[in-house]
């Protein structure tokens, strides 16, 4: 659309004859003269008005289309970019030469890039895995052969915003690694192979490249931290305002915020639960006094005593309960197995503990009523697996199961990773996953395939976690609910997640929660089966009387 405002287009003199044509057509767009998808003048009425030559009015359009200001469509000519794009974020190498601008930039980068190494961590698949491996290896190669291995080191970190599988993180990482490469080539090159550089270069990829690995995102974080405040020693930003060395001790630490209380009055179900019927996944808290809670943690929850949880179960006729080691507690398991060291005909324990705990320990949480480990790769003060088939290992005499709180959506090759370790894994919070993301999501088929193949189970538990809605019975749940039972009811355990801690939804009531599982399996038997037979089996109960 060409603009109805004559322009005003003097010739000009003949100095930076390109910048004076890219100047004036520049306030002619800022000034408003030139509107939003208005064409400029084609390139033959430029260069009549400014008396110039042809490269001139194209050397104009490329700093105008190099500002953001208009953009060229192939055949037809430049056009008025939006605002938008007009004000789009650009980084100009050339400022790079000033310590201030690179201070800048290099923390924008520290502070993005961090976050992304723990993506990195979270998420990456084994293929992914395998090409940031391959890129370390050429990284070394290349400082082993006395160069500062610059393309390497941008080939490294690209795998590792690769791995993030967040398309936008991996383009703005790209363009990041392009302007500061192109603007501190040399003094990058130079920081490299300055005193024992090249030793520190590959320390510090290499500790990105294990925590990648083992799948620790706090570990990843620590390491990209590092990295990037030894690359601004290496460029003589030590010191400088924002990269305090201390400041990576309370990376993640926030305000911890303290949990609504359950309903203290629940209502029955709808149905008569079986005898048996077992509730696979609630929390124990308090007295603080006496089980005091970890520093780290992620929410501080008001007590939950066994008094109130087994009136809960009561009143929704439930026989047994499976006490979960929350991870408030870390793995001081005290609470936990206290509670079900008392009540060893009604309850069963799930504990946390780290690759370290020795088989004395283990067979005494066992004759305690411990029946599996819990590994929280979603939260603090969880278990940081950095090995969960040496754990697998260690637990499999006693056969207990490894119950995983991961987001299904998130977590890599869950087939590969889980399917051959050699104990039973559970999957709890129904994987965890958005409601969002759908049933044909990657990982939700991943796990359903295990679950069909009778490698794990599922709890039908947690749904205000994934819900998009605020009341139950949270209908967005049944899609994925009743997916999960058509792979294998033989596999499906149903839970409270009492007394529902750390959640941004209005606090459910208990018996609405039992009556969502009627929605989900109407059948009588898969709904026994869901409740009474299969939680016996998998957790060492008496069977059900029936």
């Amino acid at each position: 659309m060409r603009s109805e405002t004559p322009l005003d287009l003097r010739p000009v003199g003949r100095r930076r004859i390109s910048d004076e044509i890219a100047g004036q057509l520049s306030e002619m767009i800022t000034g408003g003269t030139l509107s939003v998808g208005d064409k400029l003048p084609t390139e033959a009425e430029l260069v009549k008005t400014f008396d110039a030559g042809r490269s001139a009015v194209r050397e104009a359009i490329a700093q105008l289309r190099e500002a953001g200001l208009v953009e060229t469509r192939h055949g037809i000519g430049a056009f008025v970019c939006s605002p938008v794009a007009a004000s789009g974020f650009k980084i100009d190498p050339q400022i790079l030469s000033s310590l201030e601008h690179l201070r800048q930039v290099l923390e924008l980068r520290m502070e993005i890039e961090v976050a992304g190494a723990a993506m990195a961590a979270r998420r990456r698949t084994l293929s992914q895995l395998r090409s940031v491996e391959d890129a370390f290896a050429k990284v070394q190669a290349a400082l082993e052969a006395g160069g500062p291995a610059m393309k390497e080191q941008r080939l490294f970190h690209q795998h590792v915003a690769i791995a993030t599988n967040n398309p936008y993180f991996r383009d703005l990482m790209r363009f990041l690694y392009i302007r500061i490469d192109a603007g501190i080539a040399d003094d990058l090159a130079r920081s490299v192979l300055r005193s024992d550089g090249p030793l520190e270069i590959e320390r510090e990829l290499h500790t990105i490249l294990e925590a990648i690995r083992t799948g620790d995102p706090d570990r990843a974080r620590r390491a990209s931290w590092n990295h990037l405040l030894r690359t601004a020693d290496r460029l003589g930003l030590r010191g400088l305002q924002g990269w305090e060395e201390s400041r990576m001790t309370s990376l993640g630490e926030v305000e911890i915020p303290v949990c609504a209380a359950a309903d203290l009055n629940p209502h029955a179900p709808r149905f008569v639960p079986p005898a048996g019927a077992t509730d696979c996944h609630a929390h124990i808290f308090g007295p603080d006094a006496q089980y005091p809670y970890t520093p780290h943690r992620t929410y501080t929850p008001p007590e939950a005593s066994t008094a109130a949880y087994f009136h809960m179960l009561d009143t929704l006729g439930l026989d047994r309960g499976v006490i979960v080691q929350p991870s408030v507690y870390g793995r001081d398991n005290r609470c936990t197995l206290d509670v079900v060291r008392r009540h060893p005909d009604r309850l069963r324990a799930v504990v946390v503990v780290d690759e370290d705990i020795t088989e004395k320990e283990l067979e005494e949480m066992h004759e305690a009523g411990a029946r599996g480990v819990r590994l929280n790769l979603l939260f603090r003060s969880g278990v940081e697996v950095s090995d969960v088939r040496k754990i697998a290992e260690k637990v499999a005499a006693l056969d207990w199961h490894l119950q995983m709180l991961i987001d299904v959506s998130e977590f890599a090759d869950i087939r590969d990773t889980l399917g051959t370790l050699p104990v039973e894994t559970v999957f709890d919070h129904l994987g965890h996953m958005p409601t969002s993301a759908g049933t044909s999501h990657p990982g939700f088929q991943e796990m359903l395939s295990l679950v069909a193949d009778g490698k794990s189970w599922v709890k039908l538990s947690g749904s205000y976690r994934i819900t998009g809605q605020n009341e139950t019975p949270y209908t967005d749940i049944a899609p994925f609910a009743r997916e999960i039972i058509r792979a294998n009811p033989e596999r499906v355990l149903w839970a409270s997640d009492w007394p529902h801690p750390y959640i941004n939804v209005d606090m459910p009531n208990d018996g609405a929660l039992l009556n969502m599982l009627d929605d989900w399996a109407p059948d009588t038997a898969t709904r026994d089966r869901i409740l009474a037979q299969n939680p016996a089996r998998l957790y060492g109960f008496e069977p059900p009387n029936t």
